[in-house]
């Protein structure tokens, strides 16, 4: 009994979070490459997020897990010069349906769906030289907390707290590769109503690293090897540690394709490999960028 209400805690902790793990954190390939100052994009993502297997303290403890999201983002992003350093204000809309069924003690499927937390960022670029391909850029990003979220529920998009990520991100182009280094920390308030007692719940700091192996096939299409590493955000409730941090090693493959001067049309697959604590998940992505 102790095991399955162990395994509950768990999938309920990680659905929460993992919208923004798996739909928002990550970037895609050549991201930190930015387009010419003057530019507009509007960039229209979908992601379908599952998993089955669910993971504490590295050891497989339930396989009969049924996560399966589907994200959707609008992004609006405009390039621009700030004095010498070229700079892209933008905003994401994320909305969407998740649904978890399982047959712990929780039983039964629950699902939320809607809007969740709109996040304000921009990337500044300390080095942005086309002709050497060399590109360094730093983003703070701002989650604002009023996506849906019900403290009944244990599935959310919204997460009723500030979020807070800064990113730094470096991109070197090699005659036909390039290859993007990003790291990142994640910073969060506290949530103060979790369950039918309004509990606070903290979470510690989670440290984010990813590469992105890039080769141009042609001006047309380029094709990409990606990797993703999560790591701590242990979460305390009233002060007790759940002991849930994640260590979580993820990669992944995108294709790239201008169907025309305007368009960019991106396929993505991500599979976690080494999950230390939650759901062990796969996703499959597209993203459409129109750019004027």
């Amino acid at each position: 009994m102790k095991k399955m209400m162990r395994i509950t805690v768990l999938s309920a902790v990680f659905v929460m979070s993992v919208f923004m793990a798996s739909a928002l954190a990550d970037n895609d390939p050549r991201d930190y490459v930015p387009l010419p100052a003057g530019t507009v994009l509007i960039a229209s993502y979908f992601s379908h997020i599952s998993a089955t297997n669910a993971y504490s303290k590295g050891n497989k403890v339930a396989t009969n897990m049924d996560l399966s999201a589907n994200i959707g983002m609008i992004r609006p992003v405009y390039y621009m010069k700030l004095g010498p350093l070229t700079i892209d204000p933008q905003m994401i809309i994320p909305f969407g349906v998740q649904t978890l069924q399982t047959n712990t003690t929780a039983g039964g499927e629950i699902s939320s769906s809607g809007l969740a937390d709109p996040i304000v960022t921009a990337t500044v670029w300390f080095l942005n030289d086309p002709a050497s391909k060399t590109y360094l850029g730093f983003t703070p990003w701002f989650f604002l907390p009023i996506g849906e979220y019900d403290k009944k529920k244990a599935v959310n998009l919204g997460g009723n707290r500030f979020m807070f990520r800064e990113e730094i991100g470096f991109v070197k182009g090699f005659g036909d590769f390039n290859i993007d280094l990003t790291a990142s920390v994640d910073l969060f308030t506290d949530n103060d109503k979790v369950g039918a007692d309004n509990a606070k719940m903290s979470q510690d700091p989670v440290f984010n690293f990813e590469t992105h192996l890039s080769y141009d096939i042609n001006k047309s299409f380029f094709t990409s090897l990606d990797y993703f590493y999560h790591n701590g955000g242990k979460t305390k409730i009233e002060s007790k540690s759940n002991d849930d941090a994640v260590d979580t090693h993820a990669i992944g493959a995108t294709l790239g394709f201008m169907l025309s001067p305007s368009y960019q049309l991106l396929f993505k697959i991500k599979q976690d490999v080494s999950v230390e604590n939650g759901l062990k998940t796969n996703t499959i992505g597209t993203r459409l960028a129109y750019f004027f």
